[in-house]
């Protein structure tokens, strides 16, 4: 009996171990099934939030450029606008520069550009261009220009005043209305960055 307790103690002490040792593998089998678990957890919270942060910098980009087109959209709306403004502007004035030559004030603005022209151009050899619209004036230009010039009439002055030249000198002093105005379009598509085209 001896023996047969002994093999049983044996067998009974083999099962215990058998039993500690699959209970053991369970648990870690458990842990590992746990730690696998939390490792595909993280990899995909970690894709997931790739995937986002990716989505996140495409809507972004796609944001930020239909912002910069519709602030092109609108830059471009202004400049239009700015532009139809000056030639509004400009149309304007053109039109009171002509009401201007109409007026009694013209004559003494005539006058006043020919001595400003007759400072520059000294020399006998000035000749003097004007509107054919303005050859009532021809003798107080040359009264007022002081000595001796030659009057040419032109076609390229359209709103009026009056052009010197001297060839002796090489020089053109404009005092147009046409040349004022064209200085001062020029200034704003400098200024404003308006073309007047």
């Amino acid at each position: 009996m001896k023996k047969s307790y002994r093999a049983s103690n044996f067998l009974d002490t083999l099962d215990k171990y058998a039993k500690r040792q699959k209970s053991k593998t369970a648990e870690d089998m458990k842990k590992q099934e746990e730690l696998e678990l939390q490792r595909v957890e993280q990899e995909i919270i970690e894709d997931a939030n790739a995937m986002i942060e990716k989505e996140i910098i495409s809507m972004k980009n796609k944001i930020s450029i239909e912002v910069s087109r519709k602030e092109n959209e609108e830059r471009k709306k202004v400049s239009r606008r700015r532009k139809e403004i000056m030639k509004d502007m400009f149309r304007e004035c053109r039109k009171r520069l002509i009401e201007f030559v109409k007026s009694n004030k013209y004559e003494n603005s005539l006058k006043t550009s020919t001595k400003k022209i007759s400072e520059v151009l000294k020399n006998g050899d000035t000749i003097l261009s004007i509107r054919k619209e303005d050859s009532q004036y021809e003798k107080i230009i040359k009264e007022a220009f002081g000595s001796n010039c030659e009057i040419n009439f032109v076609n390229d002055i359209s709103i009026g005043g009056i052009r010197g030249y001297s060839p002796s000198m090489g020089l053109i002093a404009d005092e147009t209305l046409d040349a004022k105005l064209k200085e001062q379009e020029d200034w704003a598509a400098e200024k404003f960055g308006v073309l007047l085209v």
